[in-house]
């Protein structure tokens, strides 16, 4: 069965904070999630997002568990969910900024579903058709609202979500094995080089 977006979630812009740039602060009392954040090539991990320090009345625009997120302009439109970080230490708030849409699916759509739904090369492409704008694409929160999405049953919705978790799981691991494979191959080079300093 096939629905509006509009009819299976609310969606809202990220705040947009007027005045000076937020400034990355140690004491900041939340984490800013930004478009780079969204579209970069390794995978998302909330609690290493940078600290901002936002005033009181902002802080109520917050992701909570289970919103969606998926730019509102640009090349790439990748959605992710935050599902709520199991950290160790103090959770520090995370919060939207710039050109982001946040969506909240109501109880029959699965947040982790609808990640993986967007996530489609042929909703991607669908989206596409939706952007408005000709030097700098947008990808309206009006717009997203008329994205027709498929909804199964719930069950069957859990299901596709859990590969899409798991598929998501082995891609991090990937990176950071890559990641180790570099820092053992920069290590091994330097020392190359310098025992080939000693010889010099």
């Amino acid at each position: 069965m096939m629905k509006n977006l509009s009819d299976l979630a609310s969606i809202r812009t990220a705040v947009v904070i007027r005045g000076q740039a937020l400034q990355e602060s140690a004491n900041g009392n939340v984490r800013a999630l930004a478009i780079r954040d969204l579209v970069a090539s390794k995978p998302l991990h909330w609690q290493e997002l940078p600290k901002v320090l936002v005033e009181e009345r902002y802080l109520s625009h917050c992701l909570k568990p289970g919103d969606v997120v998926i730019p509102s302009r640009g090349d790439y439109y990748k959605a992710w969910v935050f599902v709520g970080e199991d950290v160790e230490g103090p959770k520090i708030p995370i919060f939207p900024v710039g050109q982001l849409n946040v969506i909240t699916p109501k109880s029959e759509l699965d947040a982790q579903y609808l990640v993986w739904y967007l996530n489609q090369r042929s909703t991607q492409i669908q989206m596409s058709k939706m952007l408005t704008g000709t030097s700098i694409k947008a990808l309206t929160k009006t717009a997203l609202m008329t994205l027709e999405v498929e909804v199964p049953p719930l069950a069957v919705q859990k299901h596709i979500a859990e590969l899409e978790h798991t598929t998501q799981q082995i891609s991090a691991i990937r990176h950071r094995l890559n990641e180790l494979d570099k820092i053992e191959i920069d290590y091994l080079t330097n020392q190359i080089l310098q025992s080939e300093g000693h010889h010099a």
